[in-house]
């Protein structure tokens, strides 16, 4: 065995190192971009959730204020008509009060 044939043996050692470490670097690089992968599929599904609960809330806000809109309106109505019945109650006894205050002078 002469010196040439150890450097052939070292080149295809070396080659074959080489050889393992590429696998070995594309195999971690191919586990990296898997777990990348993953994250950004949970991220979407985040990002859905969210905007689901955020449609779910913005109804239930247009709910209420469709709701509390029509209760303002009644109970405008109400106030009103509680009004018109307080005044007309104070007409009565204004009336009623006027002629008791003439007998007793």
């Amino acid at each position: 065995m002469d010196t040439r044939d150890i450097l052939n043996i070292v080149i295809a050692l070396v080659l074959l190192a080489v050889g393992g470490f590429t696998v070995w670097l594309l195999y971690y690089l191919v586990q990296i971009v898997k777990e990348i992968y993953k994250a950004i599929e949970e991220f979407r599904g985040m990002v859905d959730s969210v905007k689901q609960r955020l449609e779910h809330i913005g109804e239930f806000l247009d709910s209420i204020q469709s709701k509390v809109t029509s209760s303002a309106s009644a109970i405008a109505g109400v106030v009103r008509v509680v009004g018109d019945v307080t005044n007309f109650i104070k007409k009565k006894k204004t009336k009623r009060a006027t002629p008791v205050e003439e007998n007793l002078e």
